[in-house]
């Protein structure tokens, strides 16, 4: 191990099936990994990716922030720790909270951290999309329910509608005209303001998304994945996705990050409308995306990379292989077993598959993994 590895770790905080991808693409590029979480049963608690696990009572700001201070203190025999967050919530908290982190932490997005929040806000999305000459759906901020009819005026249904915030109580929801979509925000009143669109036609495979390390704007490495499935279809979270060769993909994403001189991972989810324009659908900026395994099983290895770049180091940069899918074992535990009964074959969609806890170095996430369905299966038909 070199010697800057050894005065380096990493903390991740999160340790989801995306944290666990974040912290074995870690080990594997001999990084000593720490991981946070909140919930020591969830399969990614059992890896042995990680040296050590730091439980906490919250991953809310006002107990999140001293409890990872204090975990910095205990990691003293480390020169550096690098951040590394696993969802949006995170991504916010550290932005807000990065004058006390940062003196504490290395996180590789620092020194664009006011671009980072502006571009969580889905408010901004528009704005910056049309700034950049990129297509976006005619969308309105609401932030009551007694203005909707006139805010929508004009709007073609049907409508998609979006939290503004991250991780509220939905992620997306779709209605077919203005009585259904009154119905629903009354549903989600306590999750206002909501983001409404125009919704672009077209199913899961329509959706596209490039994924990039950037290092002060320069793009380092680049990939373009699409969609097979998704839960709920065409507007959920990805359960299924493929690596594909699509150039302009990879434009579009760049165009849309142009300006901001941003460092460390990002993507941009697009939608193929049937004319074959594309749309721009959301960014993910401050983290990986939640199919960041599917990157590090072509070779895109975006967390070692982001460790890189906080710490100001040469960047690893690997060839890229196409022939890759990914199956989400978390929100979709059959997904590969269905793929493989209905196109016959254990290479669904010819490529070979990555999985979300399936690891023969570290099976321990797999095998509490394959007890948590039993439960869950076994509670249902109870």
């Amino acid at each position: 191990m070199s010697t800057h590895l050894q005065h380096s770790a990493a903390l991740v905080v999160g340790l989801c099936s995306h944290g666990l991808a974040v912290s074995r693409a870690l080990q594997s590029g001999g990084v000593t990994v720490y991981g946070v979480e909140q919930n020591p049963d969830l399969p990614g608690a059992a890896t042995n990716s990680i040296r050590r696990l730091f439980l906490v009572d919250s991953f809310a700001d006002e107990q999140l922030v001293p409890a990872l201070l204090d975990i910095r203190r205990q990691l003293s025999q480390y020169q550096q720790v690098v951040l590394f967050a696993t969802n949006d919530n995170h991504v916010r908290c550290f932005g807000l909270q990065l004058q006390q982190l940062s003196a504490a932490f290395c996180i590789s997005w620092a020194d664009s951290c006011q671009a980072v929040l502006r571009l969580q806000k889905k408010s901004e999305l528009e704005l910056i999309a049309r700034q950049n000459r990129l297509n976006y759906p005619k969308s309105a901020v609401l932030a009551d329910i007694d203005s909707l009819k006139t805010q929508l005026a004009g709007f073609r249904y049907p409508v998609i509608i979006k939290p503004v915030q991250p991780l509220s109580s939905f992620k997306t929801q779709l209605a077919a005209n203005l009585s259904e979509l009154s119905a629903q925000l009354m549903q989600y009143s306590a999750d206002l303001p909501i983001l409404a669109q125009e919704y672009i036609a077209g199913g899961d495979t329509s959706l596209y998304f490039g994924a990039l390390t950037l290092d002060h704007g320069s793009t380092v490495q680049a990939m373009a994945g699409r969609k097979l499935s998704s839960y709920p279809v065409a507007r959920g979270q990805t359960t299924v996705a493929e690596v594909v060769d699509e150039p302009a993909v990879l434009a579009l994403t760049e165009q849309f990050f142009a300006g901001f001189n941003l460092s460390g991972p990002v993507s941009l989810e697009l939608k193929k409308a049937p004319d074959g324009s594309f749309w721009v659908i959301e960014p993910t900026v401050g983290r990986t995306d939640f199919w960041a395994e599917l990157c590090i099983a072509a070779g895109f290895n975006q967390p070692l990379q982001e460790f890189q770049l906080a710490l100001a180091q040469p960047l690893s940069i690997g060839p890229l292989n196409h022939n890759i899918s990914w199956f989400d074992a978390e929100r979709a535990p059959l997904s590969y077993w269905q793929a493989v009964w209905q196109q016959k074959s254990l290479r669904p969609y010819g490529k070979q598959a990555a999985f979300t806890f399936l690891r023969r170095s570290d099976l321990a996430p797999f095998f509490r993994a394959c007890r948590n369905l039993l439960k869950r299966l076994s509670r249902k038909h109870l």
